[in-house]
């Protein structure tokens, strides 16, 4: 049984799957296993596995029908054979040969751990130019009292920047793709709050390439605006009272142009209108708010000779 299982969920995207694929073979630490789910439609990815010689360590399986983005995960992360699971994106890759053993330590060290994770390089295929994402100290001690907190932005990264325990039996919901990693961190770190974190970049990881979910998914209102609302049915109980959930919710409101629940239901059919009922206190102050704006929204629209005019009355007689 091998020690940790590199799970990689692929479609096409070759040239990125390479060098992921390469980073592995460059790995100092030796005890894993690597297993491709592949849900392309032609034999490109299974022809560059086959150029790679593993040892005997990795196993690939074409899926007969696409499975998609998250199903295709879980499908991988289900064949896992190993201590840990670490899911690795075909367009992701470790920095330095020395990355998959830090992630390993990371749990080696810590029993009292299920959940690590490190820091990313993050590198814009369009621009070429990087940052690193990367949890403050106080965003850290946020998260270990309240993992319901990655509703107000994702600290942790992207999952290739993640490490756990196998056994945990917790899958990536298949409703969702926009909020699917931090909906799994959050039920991940619900069940065992202590985790451990590393301030090393061990993972670059795309951004902004035309084929990822995260791309299509950007501005996508029934992807982005139903799977907050999904989330937040999970995690209100713990955030209602929240300061921030305001603002997540009212910015989501003026995003979309929401300004009636029957806006709310008519953004598509994968939630019924009873599913909309966690948000009845948060609209209602947001429509009071909207209300209360109305006046200056209009006078913002007026043609400036109206304005003018408007402005001379309320100066008459000063």
């Amino acid at each position: 049984m091998p020690r940790v299982s590199i799970c990689i969920p692929t479609y096409r995207q070759i040239d990125y799957l390479r060098a992921t694929l390469a980073s592995i073979q460059d790995q100092a630490y030796k005890d894993y296993e690597v297993i491709v789910s592949d849900d392309s439609p032609d034999d490109s990815v299974e022809r560059l596995v086959a150029s790679f010689d593993f040892g005997g360590k990795l196993s690939y399986c074409r899926n007969a029908v696409a499975l998609g983005s998250p199903k295709n995960w879980n499908v991988a992360i289900g064949k896992a054979t190993g201590d840990y699971i670490k899911l690795l994106h075909h367009d992701d890759r470790f920095t330095h040969p020395d990355a998959l053993g830090a992630f390993v330590q990371m749990l080696d060290a810590h029993p009292e751990a299920d959940f690590a994770f490190g820091a990313s390089l993050v590198e814009s295929s369009v621009s070429g130019e990087s940052r690193i994402h990367r949890a403050t100290n106080k965003q850290l001690e946020l998260l270990a009292s309240q993992p319901e907190s990655l509703f107000f932005g994702n600290i942790i990264g992207a999952p290739s920047a993640t490490i756990y325990r196998n056994g945990l039996c917790i899958e990536y919901d298949q409703r969702m793709k926009w909020l699917v990693d931090i909906d799994f961190y959050i039920r991940v770190l619900q069940r065992n709050p202590r985790f451990i974190n590393s301030a090393e970049a061990l993972i670059a990881t795309a951004t902004e390439a035309d084929h990822q979910v995260t791309k299509i998914c950007q501005d996508n209102v029934e992807a982005d605006f139903f799977e907050h609302v999904l989330l937040y049915k999970k995690v209100s109980n713990k955030l209602r009272n929240s300061v921030t959930i305001q603002r997540v919710w009212f910015r989501l409101f003026e995003k979309y142009q929401i300004y009636s629940r029957a806006d709310m239901s008519s953004l598509g059919d994968q939630l019924e209108l009873q599913d909309y009922e966690c948000l009845n206190q948060i609209f209602s102050e947001y429509r009071k708010k909207w209300l209360q704006r109305l006046p200056y929204r209009l006078y913002a629209r007026l043609p400036i000779s109206i304005k003018s005019i408007l402005r001379s009355l309320r100066n008459f007689g000063k």
